[in-house]
C-alpha cells in the first residue's frame, strides 16, 4: 500500500512538473508582447500591445484597446471584447465594459453581472466593489457579504480592510470594526502595521489599533 501511494505521489509530481514546463513564457520584441515555450520556440508572435504572465492557466493580453485571454496553447480562449480586465484569481477575472465591471469564469462566461462602477481581485474570497459611489465586498458567488455602504474602502490585507464612513477604521471579514473609525486617512496592513493619519500626524498602528511609531 505504501509503495502504491509513493508511486502515485511521484506520478502526480511528474504531471505537475510537465504542466508547469508547458506554461508559455512572455517575451518582448519591438515593443510588443508574445509568448515562447520553455525551449525558446515562439508560440505566439510578439503582436500584442501588452500581456501578463500566465496565471491559473491564462494570460491577459491587450489587442489594440481591447483585452482578452490566451490559454496555454497560445490560443485566444476569451475574445477581445473588454475595455478593462485583470488576471484570473480564485478562478474568476474582473472585466469591464462601457464603464461597468463584473467577473467572468475560465469559460469566458459572465458569472457576476457587469453592474459595478469599480471592482478588484478576490482576496481571501472577498472582492472590493462599488456602486452608486458606495463601497463594499462580495464573495465569488456575487453575494454582498459586507454591504456597499462605505464612502471609500481598501482591499483586505492580513484579514482586515480599511473603510471610511465619516472617518477611516478597520473591519474584519465579517464587516465588524476591530479598529474604531477615528482616522482621517488609512492604508492597508503590511507586516503587521498600517499607516494612519489624524490631522497632520501620520503614524503606524498595530492590529489592536495601538500606536507603534511615527512615520519618518
Amino acid at each position: 500500500m505504501d509503495l502504491k501511494k509513493n508511486l502515485l505521489a511521484v506520478f502526480g509530481s511528474i504531471l505537475m512538473l510537465t504542466a508547469h514546463s508547458q506554461t508559455p513564457i512572455k517575451f518582448y520584441a519591438l515593443g510588443k508582447v508574445g509568448y515562447k515555450d520553455k525551449t525558446g520556440d515562439i508560440m505566439v508572435p510578439a503582436k500584442y500591445v501588452g500581456g501578463s504572465d500566465y496565471v491559473e492557466g491564462f494570460a491577459l493580453v491587450v489587442d489594440g484597446r481591447k483585452r482578452g485571454f490566451l490559454n496555454e496553447k497560445g490560443e485566444v480562449a476569451i475574445p477581445f471584447e473588454y475595455d478593462d480586465a485583470s488576471i484570473f484569481c480564485s478562478g474568476l477575472a474582473k472585466v469591464g465594459k462601457a464603464g461597468k465591471y463584473g467577473y467572468i469564469n475560465k469559460e469566458g462566461k459572465i458569472v457576476i453581472e457587469l453592474k459595478y462602477e469599480s471592482a478588484e481581485d478576490f482576496i481571501s474570497g472577498l472582492a472590493r466593489v462599488s456602486r452608486d459611489k458606495k463601497f463594499g465586498y462580495i464573495d465569488v458567488n456575487g453575494n454582498e457579504i459586507i454591504p456597499l455602504k462605505y464612502n471609500n474602502a481598501q482591499n483586505f490585507a492580513e484579514g482586515v480592510a480599511a473603510v471610511k464612513e465619516d472617518k477611516w477604521g478597520f473591519i474584519n471579514e465579517k464587516g465588524i470594526y476591530i479598529i474604531n473609525p477615528e482616522y482621517d486617512d488609512a492604508v492597508i496592513f503590511h507586516d503587521g502595521l498600517a499607516v494612519v493619519a489624524k490631522g497632520d500626524d501620520r503614524f503606524f498602528i498595530d492590529h489592536q489599533g495601538k500606536f507603534v511609531k511615527e512615520v519618518p
